[in-house]
């Protein structure tokens, strides 16, 4: 078995899965600095231990790209503006690492070169469909975009569902007392529970429409 292979994505992006449901519950970032260097470091780790087990400098770049992308887009698209907003707006996690301010465009544009691969890196697809059942939106602003739920379809089909085993080694990471509060809690499984089905949904509903427009005459003469 390969390093690559050893690398459970779920596990190691456990704690910016964590920080994104956070937010979207509505916590205030009253500490702006403080979550920015917390992110920061997110970033970072994860970098390290993909570097550690192998993987191509490409496939590093494409995850640490959604990763930043999904940071980004969920504390600067909250409603009122707050200390971490503030913080972020001077340097988003996707300027810090690739001097960029379109991930909304161009997150895009890797998934789908990904997607075309001949054999792209399981983590990667994985990394791209869990980043879009977390909210990302990016340039499709309405969640519902065909295009968007295509790109769910694609992945769901060639990624294993979302699951995570808390007692994994891969991140040596200790949980704060409150994310550890939030992994164990009802709540924050069924929250992500929804986003995966809903995901899934859409993902198959958008497939269906694509094999009907294949399948179906379209009805000009």
């Amino acid at each position: 078995m390969t390093q690559e292979r050893k690398i459970d994505i779920d596990v190691l992006l456990r704690d910016t899965f964590l920080t994104v449901v956070e937010l979207r519950q509505g916590t205030s970032a009253r500490h702006g600095q403080e979550l920015y260097r917390h992110c920061l470091q997110q970033v970072e780790g994860v970098r390290e231990r993909l570097t550690a087990a192998g993987f191509s400098q490409q496939d590093i770049e494409h995850i640490t790209y959604a990763q930043c992308a999904l940071l980004d887009e969920t504390v600067l698209s909250r409603d009122g503006m707050d200390d971490g907003q503030m913080v972020w707006l001077k340097n988003p996690l996707q300027s810090h690492f690739f001097n960029t301010l379109q991930a909304g465009e161009l997150l895009y544009e890797r998934m789908k070169r990904v997607l075309q691969e001949p054999a792209p890196t399981s983590a990667v697809l994985t990394c791209f469909h869990r980043v879009l059942l977390l909210g990302f939106r990016g340039r499709y602003q309405d969640p519902e975009s065909d295009e968007r739920q295509h790109l769910i379809a694609m992945f769901s089909k060639r990624v294993e569902p979302f699951r995570v085993q808390e007692d994994s080694a891969v991140l040596n990471v200790p949980l704060t007392r409150r994310q550890h509060y939030l992994w164990q809690s009802p709540f924050c499984w069924l929250l992500l529970l929804m986003l995966v089905l809903v995901g899934v949904w859409w993902g198959l509903h958008s497939w269906l429409n694509v094999l009907v427009d294949e399948l179906l005459p379209t009805g000009k003469s």
